[in-house]
């Protein structure tokens, strides 16, 4: 079995979510892209940068930036759906490469974690007793020249302290404690549009109690025998991309708009809602 964050994160959110997920079932129609569009491409000038050019010690001049994310955001658009006529779009395409460009080389100025790093780092750990395999992919790991290290995960979101969640923090942490067997000195989110990390609070003991769950997530996957639908009307399902073929999702939509209807036919409006008025407040 291989569990990674991602898988982790999908159980706990919805078993058969999970389940689809891992049998890369094809949803009914394809998924928007738009909000991932921004991290995809500044993540994918960062890997580059840190991997590539500072260990050449090469600086790309604002020219060759340009042109570096022009032909990956070319790239990006021809393999990512997105819809530009959703009413939630804001940005077009122009506008998006245009604000990356911009945080691109706001970030550059900002930080020297860069050539001190290491970004996208693959970390598998095969566990011996059980045959398991736990992996991930580190956004940065900072070798300081202090000798210490800090691990951060990239955020596009234009919402601090939103859309961030710190077990995938954790996870990384785990996951380099496996590897490397001493714990990160920090661990925090970036986020690219503001030119700021802000770090989590987190200890050994932290970490282990995650660790403990960890465990028990996994080894609720492996018993599973159902993997049964989680459905909450909220975001989780508002975004799925499988709710069109989701019939817990129907089901539930369907008992409550049934429960809203016997609501309304308990309301008397025959009542004082129709003598009403301002005299009434005096």
């Amino acid at each position: 079995m291989k569990l990674s964050y991602t898988s982790y994160k999908n159980y706990i959110s919805c078993p058969q979510y999970y389940l689809w997920k891992k049998e890369r079932k094809e949803p009914p129609e394809p998924s928007s892209k738009y909000f991932a569009l921004y991290g995809l491409l500044i993540e994918y000038f960062f890997k580059e940068y840190t991997n590539y050019y500072t260990k050449k010690n090469i600086e790309p001049t604002f020219a060759e930036i340009k042109q570096i994310l022009a032909i990956k955001w070319k790239n990006i658009l021809d393999n990512n759906y997105v819809n530009w006529n959703d009413f939630w779009v804001k940005e077009n395409s122009i506008q998006i490469y245009e604000s990356v460009l911009e945080d691109t080389v706001k970030n550059l100025k900002a930080f020297d974690l860069w050539r001190h790093s290491r970004s996208e780092v693959t970390i598998d750990i095969n566990l011996k007793k059980s045959g398991d395999l736990i992996s991930s992919r580190l956004d940065f790991i900072w070798d300081k020249p202090n000798d210490t290290v800090e691990i951060l995960d990239g955020k596009g979101t234009s919402k601090i302290d939103t859309n961030v969640d710190v077990e995938q923090l954790y996870f990384y942490a785990l996951i380099y404690l496996l590897k490397y067997r001493k714990m990160p000195s920090k661990l925090g989110f970036l986020y690219y549009r503001y030119q700021m990390i802000k770090y989590i609070d987190f200890d050994k003991d932290i970490l282990m109690n995650f660790k403990n769950k960890v465990v028990l997530v996994k080894k609720a996957i492996k018993n599973d025998k159902k993997f049964e639908p989680k459905v909450k009307l909220s975001k989780q399902c508002k975004w799925c991309e499988y709710k069109y073929c989701c019939d817990a999702y129907s089901d539930q939509k369907k008992k409550n708009a049934n429960k809203r209807k016997k609501n309304l036919d308990k309301i008397d409006y025959g009542g004082g809602l129709f003598e009403f008025s301002p005299e009434s407040l005096r």
